[in-house]
């Protein structure tokens, strides 16, 4: 299974904790996410995304992400944009309240969104093990965003948690990936965490939306994606390729978003899927 993945040459360093850890203890854990942002093409794309883990909470963010979180905490902020929304992977997750958030940052104007998650995974376990680096991992099988999804957890690291919105099973997930091979999450290590807090904004500093708020502001997004700039009349410039800048032509500009919103649009929560035109 994902002999996509198999022939990159993609060196991982797995370095595992054996030994059980205490829930109440911090940690950060590393994960490789390689994925296919597009349907058009097969190419994959690798990025490491850090999952910190404080008590019974969560964050799973990049590393910019996670960097600038820690500076910007204290402005009321969420950190950076991203060009392509299906890259704003940023979520966090409160196991003792069961609620989890997925943040958004507008990619124009910078407008803080945050959609709850409420579909429920619902976990099937499996007596089928393997090994992954030095550790007996057990598989379990779920329902999300309109994928299937294979995991394997290690119960010798006794943490209910995984990478994005995963969570719940009797030990860490260390693999887990959709049956489209479009995406796959892999451990690849796991680390004390130093600090008491997880540097993220509060609710109350965005505005909470639902999946169709959200699908009708990237609709109004993709028809004018420079409708902002053009309302409060700042100059919108660009590199001119010589060391200098020009004026930004709004048409090329709006023509090449929209291609790259409909050309990679692969987002993980499939049934969620945006119909760009």
């Amino acid at each position: 299974m994902y002999k996509t993945y198999t022939s990159q040459k993609i060196i991982v360093l797995l370095f595992f904790l054996v030994y059980i850890i205490a829930p109440s203890q911090s940690l950060t854990i590393m994960y490789e996410l390689i994925h296919k942002p597009s349907k058009v093409d097969k190419n994959t794309k690798s990025k490491i995304y850090y999952l910190d883990v404080v008590n019974q909470e969560s964050v799973f963010r990049d590393e910019i992400r996670k960097k600038s979180d820690s500076l910007i905490y204290y402005e009321n902020n969420y950190g950076l944009g991203y060009p392509n929304i299906n890259e704003q992977i940023y979520l966090k997750k409160n196991l003792k309240t069961n609620r989890i958030i997925r943040y958004y940052t507008s990619m124009i104007n910078r407008d803080k969104f945050y959609i709850p998650i409420t579909e429920i995974i619902i976990w099937k376990l499996s007596p089928d093990i393997k090994v992954i680096g030095d550790m007996k991992c057990q598989k379990a099988e779920t329902t999300y965003g309109g994928r299937h999804w294979t995991a394997w957890f290690a119960q010798e690291i006794q943490i209910p948690e995984g990478p994005y919105i995963f969570h719940g099973l009797p030990g860490l997930i260390t693999e887990i990936y959709d049956d489209n091979e479009d995406y796959l999450f892999r451990l690849i290590k796991t680390q004390k965490f130093n600090q008491k807090n997880l540097y993220v904004p509060e609710e109350d500093q965005g505005k909470e939306i639902n999946w169709e708020i959200f699908k009708k502001l990237m609709l109004d997004f993709y028809a004018d994606p420079y409708a902002y700039i053009k309302t409060t009349g700042y100059k919108a410039m660009t590199d001119d390729g010589n060391g200098g800048m020009k004026k930004l032509d709004f048409r090329e500009a709006t023509f090449e978003i929209q291609k790259s919103l409909r050309e990679k649009n692969n987002p993980i929560e499939l049934n969620q899927k945006i119909d760009f035109k």
